[in-house]
């Protein structure tokens, strides 16, 4: 396997993660793509800049191209999306670790996409770990959101990364599974 680099984007990697993310959105896929996992929503390239600023989009680099990323933000991130919305709706009745998941502070994992042709390269767990270190302290617990009809992506998160399963939502007609995981406290130096 070639060396892989994880580093946060920045502003001149944002045309190859619009790409990416064009290649794996679900309306741009066939049948048989999508059971090799998909992403439900498309950012514009406004929102992707606004993401990289908050919380940050990290990024797998194999031999300088952009293979993956990963996105994150703040529960009070401005996403204007409705499926984001119900999710945070659903933290005060959702139970982690036996305390509802509104009590802790969290962020929103996600999404992630990887390149078709770097799939089974350990890439979701690089980019992972890298986001998991980078927000260390900062926050106690991440949470994300997977379609119930995306298997691939809900097999990789919860057997690929150990995350729960600590409940669901419906949104636009659609089932969410909600997963959680920790967050290691910020290591002195």
């Amino acid at each position: 396997m070639n060396d892989v680099l994880f580093r946060r984007a920045t502003r001149e990697d944002y045309p190859a993660i619009l790409r990416l993310q064009a290649e794996n959105y679900i309306e741009n896929l066939s049948a048989e793509e999508r059971r090799q996992g998909f992403l439900s929503a498309q950012f514009s390239p406004a929102q992707i800049s606004e993401i990289a600023g908050d919380l940050g989009i990290t990024l797998a680099l194999v031999e300088n191209n952009v293979a993956g990323f990963l996105c994150a933000f703040r529960n009070e991130f401005e996403h204007g999306s409705p499926v984001l919305a119900k999710m945070f709706e659903s933290y005060q009745r959702v139970r982690f670790g036996g305390r509802p998941l509104s009590s802790y502070k969290s962020y929103a994992y996600g999404p992630v996409c990887i390149g078709r042709e770097y799939r089974q390269w350990g890439l979701l767990r690089g980019l992972y770990e890298a986001q998991k270190k980078e927000l260390a302290g900062q926050f106690e617990v991440g949470v994300a959101f997977v379609s119930r009809t995306n298997p691939h992506s809900l097999q990789a998160h919860v057997f690929g990364l150990a995350m729960t399963e600590v409940g669901d939502f419906e949104a636009k007609g659609n089932v969410y599974v909600i997963l959680a995981f920790l967050l290691a406290p910020k290591k002195e130096p």
